[in-house]
């Protein structure tokens, strides 16, 4: 992971656990108790840290839109001024 940026690095972390997510519904590794016991504490490990990392995303996206419409309303309201 060197050279990457947090956001990268946060990205694989997040992918990876999408991943694990998807292990662990498969049924192959319900027959190996011990792969499975392994994946799920992996699992387990990583869940609070995506939750927030969603989290995060979701708020920036949402700051991402609150700067554009105010842009957009400045925009507007010095249209309107200089009529």
């Amino acid at each position: 992971m060197a050279g990457l940026t947090l956001y990268e690095k946060l990205d694989q972390i997040e992918h990876r656990y999408v991943e694990m997510t998807a292990q662990l519904s498969s049924p192959e590794i319900h027959n190996d108790s011990a792969s499975f016991q392994k994946l799920a504490r992996a699992h387990a490990d990583l869940s609070a840290m995506v939750e927030k990392y969603r989290e995060w995303k979701q708020a920036d996206k949402g700051l991402t839109e609150a700067r554009q419409m105010l842009l957009e309303a400045d925009a507007t309201h010095r249209a309107q001024r200089n009529c």
